[in-house]
C-alpha cells in the first residue's frame, strides 16, 4: 500500500459508483460477477493497488441491498472501514446526477480528507469495469509516479480504456463547466499531456452497460 504520509506523488482512488444503470434495466452495482456482487469485482482488486485510498461514491440503496445479498458475509460499510487502506464510503443520492457529479464528489472528499500536493493524481474506475487485475492498476499508477503532470490513460489492443489517472492540479479543470460532459475532455483539452498504459487485461476495455455485455462476461 501507499501510505498517505508518502514523499513524492501519490495516487488517490474514486469508483463512481452511483448510477442508476438505465441501460442494463438494473443495478450494475448487483449483478453477480464471480460469485461477489461486481461493485466487489472492481473494489477488491483496486484496493489492492499502490494507491493511498479509494473513495466509493454510491449511494445509500446499493449500500442496503448489497448487505441484503451479502447476509451472512461482510457487510459493505464495515468491509471498506476494515481495510488496510485509507477506504471509505461517500454518498450521492441524486437519481439524476452522471458519473462526472460522482467524480467530483469523489474529489472533493479526497480533498477534505488529505492535503493534497499538485503532483498527487486521482485515479477513477467506474463501478462496471470488473476484474481489472492490480497488476494492471499498479503498472498505471507506475506511469503516473514517473510522470506525474501527465494524463495517463490504460489502453489494451490500441483501445483507451480505464482506470484514467489525472493529475492533481487539473482538479479545478474537472470541476468547471469544460468537464460537465465528462472526463474525455481532459483528454480533448490536454492531448500533449495525455499518456497511454498498454495493458494486457481484456477488462481495461471492457465496461459492462447492457445485459448483451453482461452474458458475454467470461
Amino acid at each position: 500500500m501507499t501510505p498517505s504520509t508518502q514523499i513524492g506523488p501519490r495516487v488517490f482512488a474514486i469508483v463512481p459508483a452511483a448510477g442508476q444503470s438505465h441501460r442494463m434495466g438494473r443495478a450494475k452495482q448487483l449483478l453477480d460477477c464471480g460469485g461477489r456482487p461486481m461493485l466487489f469485482a472492481v473494489l477488491e482488486p483496486l484496493m489492492a493497488a499502490d494507491v493511498g485510498g479509494v473513495a466509493l461514491v454510491t449511494n445509500r440503496s446499493i449500500v442496503e441491498r448489497i448487505d441484503l445479498i451479502e447476509a451472512g458475509g461482510p457487510c459493505l460499510r464495515t468491509w471498506v472501514g476494515e481495510s488496510e487502506n485509507d477506504t471509505f464510503i461517500v454518498y450521492n443520492d441524486d437519481p439524476s446526477s452522471e458519473m462526472i457529479d460522482s467524480v467530483r464528489i469523489g474529489l472533493s472528499a479526497w480533498d477534505a480528507r488529505e492535503s493534497i500536493s499538485p503532483h498527487d493524481g486521482f485515479l477513477v474506475c467506474p463501478a462496471d469495469h470488473p476484474d481489472i487485475p492490480t497488476s494492471d492498476f499498479n503498472q498505471c499508477i507506475k506511469a503516473f509516479i514517473d510522470n506525474p503532470n501527465r494524463i495517463v490513460i490504460a489502453t489494451r489492443d490500441g483501445r483507451r480504456g480505464h482506470p484514467i489517472i489525472l493529475p492533481a492540479e487539473l482538479m479545478t479543470f474537472v470541476e468547471s463547466p469544460a468537464c460537465d460532459g465528462g472526463l474525455n475532455a481532459l483528454r480533448q483539452a490536454f492531448p500533449d499531456r495525455v499518456l497511454q498504459v498498454a495493458t494486457v487485461s481484456a477488462a481495461v476495455t471492457r465496461d459492462i452497460d447492457t445485459p448483451d455485455d453482461y452474458e458475454a462476461l467470461p
